[in-house]
């Protein structure tokens, strides 16, 4: 008997029978949407997964699992290790199967390095176990495998695996996809689950069926998306036109992946898909994963037992809609070894890429390198934005994956919602005027630093003590956090039968995209125009006619976050195409073409948005693959390592849990739950900025004591969270 696996216990031909009833499902479900996978591709896939694990017969191999199972040994004399995916390759009969020179190394690399190892190919090593210690069990091997292996060994087999595919050959794609598909086909089965679930739960009847039960009639953008499901679109379209519902008709009855900036964001859109009131989705079709998403299932009291199950299909890409954050699916382009997984789920599939004007322009560089790379490897995306740089759809057109008729622009004239006035003054200089206009109004300061959304708060608390000021940011607690975000949005909207509140709200960009809110006025310093429109969202958002009076305005001096925020040419640019408007109406035909003026190539000249922007395109198109690991990549892409730490005065507080933590080995759960108790005390910061004053907490991975004060009371909602020295200037 040959073993594969200890837990639970499994031969290697009871784990390959669990990958072929994978692929069958793959290919039942999905298999007309795969453009590469024609026939001759399905039997490599077959002969791929037949043949990946042949090699853990070795006794080197199984030794080491029978010594956990308490069997007795095989004999074995050769002391050192070789990969068994690497012994795998010199077992199968490629003449047999009458392969072509490419199809023979498709298949090859796709069963070699089914597993990515540090450990480079040895075929001195390969050929001395396969002569020595795997010949004399050949004969069990057939007959445990039900295989045709041959007596001689394919060393030339073994030789081809010394040079990799590179993004630049031929069949790079084709390659990919197999081994991509290897992967999702073997974690799936390894982790006892099902590679694809529920492909009968199609979004697009579910949301249409939403909509006819509301009364709703599907408007332009809708139709548009809806018209369009067999290709990839991008849509330009304001605040409040139903994107949402747009993308979801656009993905219809095919797998899909939603993405969005914020974890906020994509939590809030989770629950609206979810919600019996609104489109009532098959909650284990839908799949949540971001860095905190396992704690935001486990709370959902509806999901009940079902969280694990969904957390597990999220993490192994098996959910119908996956709803997710980019550093989770769409990094592949940095060519991390075992990236091909993530790609070629993408194959069968639609990605939608939400708000792709918030991303940086690095990152923003890497998702055009994504949806070529989506697009050359069979499947569709679709980008939805309220203001899309025109640098971007200039790209994707240069590159042949986008043509002029798959934009489609919608802005709705009718009812204009935002005056500006542009003021030549810092906003910390009309403190009084705030408090005065928030007597029996709701105003939203948005301010572009943490430091100086904690000067405003202080500044407005001092004016009135009596009134009501809040503050929200990014250095409160988790914990905390949540309770100003839920107290801003009763705040904002109360409920039925409660009076609404006048007051003030003091904010970074934290809340630009996150948080369903709508405020009477807005005050707010400059920023880049992307930024600051997506402000103008949180004001006057459900208004019924155009303001008479200015309700939004701009402080144009001694302006925080200039430089390292936010690119300082930009925003002056940006000013500039401002100007006109003062004390005007500023309509959304104006705020898209604005976008595309400061974003184009012309405007952009000898600017680092620019530089920065078309250096990492260069990057990613000649960049060398299987260099780096998953991880690496994605700290690149989060671009500065963050930490979790916690304020020392909860040290006391959570003294407790964390010797409970260190002593629980065994419960996984309760581990779980005490690191989530403990997280909950937690802020995340960079950790260059705060590396003086952190101490480790023991036994927790990143995790830290940060020396500094904090202040906040859970009973009134005010405070001013992180009380330090240190410059907290680059968060928002």
């Amino acid at each position: 008997m040959f073993y594969a696996k200890t837990k639970p216990v499994q031969t290697i031909r009871e784990h390959t029978d669990c990958l072929v009833a994978e692929l069958e499902r793959l290919k039942s479900t999905y298999g007309s949407r795969f453009v590469h996978m024609d026939e001759r591709m399905w039997k490599l896939l077959r002969l791929a997964v037949e043949y990946h694990d042949v090699g853990k017969a070795w006794p080197g191999f199984q030794n080491r699992l029978r010594k956990q199972l308490g069997e007795k040994k095989l004999p074995n004399t050769i002391t050192y290790s070789v990969p068994h995916n690497y012994l795998s390759v010199g077992m199968i009969p490629i003449k047999k199967y009458k392969l072509t020179k490419e199809e023979s190394r498709l298949l090859i690399h796709a069963v070699g390095y089914h597993h990515e190892r540090s450990e480079l190919p040895d075929k001195e090593k390969i050929e001395e176990i396969l002569e020595n210690e795997m010949r004399p069990y050949l004969p069990q091997l057939i007959d445990h495998m039900k295989l045709d292996i041959p007596e001689t060994f394919s060393y030339k087999s073994i030789a081809r695996l010394s040079k990799r595919y590179s993004q630049f050959d031929d069949d790079f794609y084709k390659y990919v996809l197999l081994k991509g598909l290897v992967h999702r086909i073997d974690h799936a089965a390894s982790a006892g689950v099902d590679i694809e679930l529920h492909a009968d739960k199609h979004i697009g009847a579910q949301v249409t069926a939403y909509m006819e039960h509301k009364g709703y009639a599907k408007n332009e953008l809708q139709q548009f998306a809806e018209a369009n499901t067999d290709k990839s679109i991008i849509v330009i379209a304001q605040t409040g036109m139903g994107k949402t519902e747009a993308a979801l008709l656009w993905i219809n009855e095919d797998k899909g992946f939603f993405t969005l900036p914020l974890r906020v964001s994509i939590n809030a859109i989770y629950d609206r898909i979810l919600s019996p009131q609104e489109i009532n989705y098959h909650p284990e079709a839908l799949g949540l994963l971001h860095s905190t998403s396992n704690d935001y299932l486990q709370e959902k009291e509806e999901l009940d037992e079902k969280w694990e199950d969904i957390y597990r299909h999220s993490r192994h890409l098996s959910s119908k809609l996956l709803l997710t954050t980019i550093d989770q699916i769409l990094k592949f382009p940095f060519g991390y070894r075992g990236f091909e997984k993530e790609l070629a789920a993408m194959a069968n599939a639609k990605v939608v890429i939400d708000e792709i004007q918030a991303y940086e322009p690095k990152i923003a560089a890497m998702l055009i390198k994504a949806l070529e790379m989506i697009h050359k490897i069979g499947g569709k995306f679709m980008v939805m934005t309220a203001t899309l740089p025109t640098i971007y759809l200039d790209e994707l057109k240069k590159r042949n994956i986008i043509t002029e008729s798959d934009v489609g622009k919608f802005i709705n004239q009718d009812i204009t919602r935002h005056r500006i006035c542009l003021r030549q003054e810092g906003i910390t200089e009309v403190g009084e005027e705030i408090i005065e206009q928030a007597k029996d109004t709701q105003v939203l300061v948005i301010v572009n630093t943490v430091r100086r959304a904690v000067k405003m708060y202080e500044q407005l608390r001092k004016v009135d003590p009596e009134a009501n000021v809040y503050l929200l940011h990014s250095q409160f607690t988790q914990e905390d956090r949540k309770l100003l975000e839920e107290e801003i949005k009763s705040f904002n909207k109360p409920k039925p039968g409660e009076p609404r509140r006048s007051g003030v709200w003091v904010t970074t960009q934290l809340v630009e995209a996150s948080l369903d809110i709508d405020f009477d006025y807005l005050y707010t310093e400059i920023s880049t125009l992307d930024s600051f429109f997506q402000r103008l969202g949180r004001c006057y958002r459900n208004g019924k006619r155009s303001p008479v009076q200015p309700n939004v305005y701009v402080f144009t001096e001694d302006v925080a976050g200039l430089g390292y925020i936010y690119d300082a040419d930009l925003v002056k640019k940006g000013l500039a195409l401002l100007q006109p408007y003062q004390g005007r109406i500023l309509d959304e035909q104006a705020k898209v073409e604005m976008v595309q003026r400061l974003y184009s190539r012309e405007s952009l000249a000898n600017t680092a948005f620019l530089r920065e922007f078309e250096e990492a395109l260069h990057e990613f198109d000649f960049l060398d693959f299987y260099e780096v690991t998953g991880q690496e990549a994605q700290k690149k892409l989060r671009d500065i390592q963050t930490v979790q730490v916690i304020p020392e005065c909860f040290f006391d507080e959570i003294f407790d849990l964390v010797k409970e933590y260190e002593k629980c080995q065994v419960d996984w759960k309760r581990r779980q739950e005490i690191r989530r108790k403990i997280e909950a005390k937690s802020i995340g910061v960079y950790r260059f900025q705060a590396e003086d004053k952190l101490s480790t907490l023991s036994g927790l991975d990143n995790i830290f004591i940060l020396h500094c004060g904090y202040e906040f009371d859970r009973e009134s909602r005010q405070g001013r969270g992180i009380v330090s020295d240190i410059e907290i200037t680059m968060f928002s």
